[in-house]
């Protein structure tokens, strides 16, 4: 029966939206373009709620400029997006904890920290050890709470970050390796 009770009630889905990093920018990536990666939670009872990693401008001051931080938004879709990717919580977690602890963390994340960095010469090498970026901010929010980071690969882009374990991150205070 498909009741207003029942589809607010209903458990939240995880999908990791692609879309080519910083619009034009992610097109110099080489040998392919670059993949920035959004965690989209979607569960009626809390509409859409959006986590990923971004760089830092002016708006911190000019002392916190190109530093990695959380960008959390509701109800509105990334546009552009290439690709999704169904994402699981891990074995023996609920969908509602997961949920629960991705935003928990990502939250407690501690922005203005950390300094941003594009994929390594954007020449498409590896993330170095102390780089950080969008995608790498989104696989350690995704190492905390699950243990692991999910393989993500898509033919013809990179996922910057992504590839290697990740660099040292705190969430509150709890570091992640």
């Amino acid at each position: 029966m498909n009741t207003v009770g029942r589809a607010q009630h209903s458990e939240p889905t995880f999908t990791l939206y692609g879309r080519i990093a910083a619009k034009y920018a992610g097109y110099i990536g080489r040998p392919y373009a670059d993949l920035h990666l959004s965690l989209i939670i979607d569960d009626a009872y809390n509409g859409i709620t959006v986590i990923d990693g971004q760089p830092t401008f002016g708006e911190a001051g000019l002392h916190n400029l190109l530093r990695i931080r959380t960008n959390i938004y509701t109800n509105e879709l990334p546009g552009g997006v290439i690709v999704k990717i169904p994402l699981d919580p891990p074995a023996g977690m609920s969908r509602e904890t997961f949920a629960r602890e991705l935003v928990i963390r990502a939250t407690n994340f501690a922005s203005y920290v950390s300094p941003y960095r594009p994929p390594a010469k954007l020449r498409g090498d590896k993330m170095n050890p102390g780089e950080y970026n969008s995608s790498s901010y989104l696989a350690a929010l995704l190492r905390s709470v699950m243990g692991y980071v999910p393989e993500v690969h898509v033919t013809g882009y990179q996922t910057p970050g992504w590839e290697q374990p990740m660099p040292l991150h705190f969430f509150k205070g709890e570091a992640l390796r």
